[in-house]
């Protein structure tokens, strides 16, 4: 009997053990695990946190850098814009002064040049060239829409230029000497009498303007041109100036 109520006693405490001790355990385990879950989410936010701030940190730095940039392009196109205004203007000032400094030149009293000039050369020879078919339609017309409006002697000049400018550089034809010198008269305009008889003039007869020779022309009154003033600069004439080249 006696050694009966010892193992219901053992029994017994075995059970009450069991009843209290495993829940605690249960109870702790769940604690640890919730805390290690919410110490990695707490951790997962912070690294979170720090790259969201980097990134506004970062982006906030790029944008000032490229406002700086924008800034510092604006003031450059600022100062080339006053820089360009400056050279034109003093460019426009030589130029005018150079303008009035040469006068129209006269009518000349010698019969084989058509205007007398302050600087004639007397080593120039003009020559007659042969210009015929397309290319002779092409010179007609370009002689009239450069000095159409200029009466005969302008239309001389100016056929002169071209005469002495296909001699002076080898050109073949009339039309690649149009292309490669930069002449943008319209050809559409029918040649009157005073551009057919210039080339006439010119270039079968070999007759000249003015006793030199010229390579440019250029009219003040349509644009400026600090090029053409550097050149050697020979007769004015109505709307046109006229140069050799150095």
């Amino acid at each position: 009997m006696k050694r009966f109520k010892r193992l219901a006693a053992v029994v017994s405490l075995s059970l009450l053990i069991t009843i209290i001790v495993v829940p605690c355990a249960v109870f702790f385990a769940s604690a640890q695990t919730v805390t290690d879950v919410t110490s990695t989410q707490s951790t997962t936010e912070t690294k979170q946190d720090d790259r969201v701030t980097k990134s506004f940190v970062d982006d906030r730095n790029l944008t000032n850098k490229q406002d700086s940039q924008t800034t510092e392009k604006a003031k450059s196109f600022d100062s080339a814009k006053v820089k360009a205004k400056k050279t034109a203007s003093v460019i426009k000032k030589a130029e005018n002064t150079v303008i009035s400094s040469n006068p129209a030149a006269s009518v000349s009293t010698n019969s084989k040049y058509l205007l007398d000039i302050s600087n004639p050369d007397p080593s120039y020879v003009s020559y007659s060239i042969n210009v015929t078919g397309y290319d002779r339609d092409v010179l007609e017309r370009l002689v009239m829409g450069e000095a159409g409006a200029e009466g005969y002697i302008g239309c001389c000049l100016v056929a002169q230029a071209i005469r002495d400018t296909m001699i002076a550089d080898g050109f073949k034809s009339v039309e690649s000497l149009r292309t490669s010198m930069g002449y943008y008269a319209s050809l559409d305009r029918t040649p009157n009498e005073d551009a057919l008889n210039a080339v006439k003039f010119i270039f079968d007869e070999g007759g000249a303007a003015v006793q030199h020779s010229i390579i440019y022309f250029y009219a003040p009154a349509l644009c400026t041109s600090g090029f053409h003033e550097s050149q050697e600069f020979v007769v004015a004439h109505n709307s046109h100036r006229f140069f050799d080249r150095w």
